[in-house]
């Protein structure tokens, strides 16, 4: 199949999952929004499930881009964190795919998007955990538990932006980072 009519069926079937959810989303909508027939899709993918994983491949290569193109050689350890997460907040909010997969976790308690968003959340964490990693190697910082510490820091900025801003004033993303600093700075040691 040409990378074009795959990226059709991607497409397509990135719509119908974001309109629809998994559960409801057909291989037969996928093919009528991508104007091609049930068979052209299976050609390719073995299923509704496969399909899914395709688009949540999709999702993860954005993701990734998003954050590596938040960080900058001119900023520090702490900032470059803050920024790539407010990143990916507003894609998150602003990718109707994503928005869909949190709604069908929340209200419906789907297995599909669970998984989904556990696995766009390890790309996360471990995208941090490079961060981490390389400001050890650079000796401006060490941790005794790199990837908890990446973890921590993820939740953390999950949960001031969410969270927090359910019941108190939503802090602004200089205050989230002046708390980053605060909390994670006595974890890290200067070397």
């Amino acid at each position: 199949m040409l990378k074009n009519k795959r990226k059709i069926i991607l497409d397509a079937a990135a719509e119908s999952f974001s309109m629809y959810g998994f559960k409801a989303t057909t291989i037969d909508q996928v093919a009528k929004l991508a104007n091609v027939g049930k068979g052209t899709i299976y050609t390719t993918f073995k299923n509704k499930e496969d399909l899914f994983n395709a688009v949540l491949q999709e999702i993860i290569a954005e993701v990734q881009e998003v954050f590596q193109r938040s960080i900058s050689e001119n900023k520090d350890l702490f900032d470059n964190i803050s920024s790539a997460l407010a990143e990916l907040l507003t894609f998150r909010k602003q990718h109707k795919f994503m928005t869909k997969l949190h709604h069908e976790m929340n209200v419906f308690a789907s297995e599909n998007s669970k998984r989904a968003l556990k696995e766009i959340e390890n790309v996360i964490i471990d995208a941090i955990d490079q961060l981490l990693k390389q400001a050890e190697e650079n000796k401006k910082f060490q941790t005794t538990h790199r990837h908890v510490t990446a973890y921590l820091m993820y939740k953390t900025y999950i949960l001031l932006v969410s969270d927090y801003e359910e019941t108190y004033k939503p802090l602004k993303q200089d205050e989230i980072i002046t708390i980053f600093k605060s909390h994670f700075m006595s974890e890290m040691k200067t070397t």
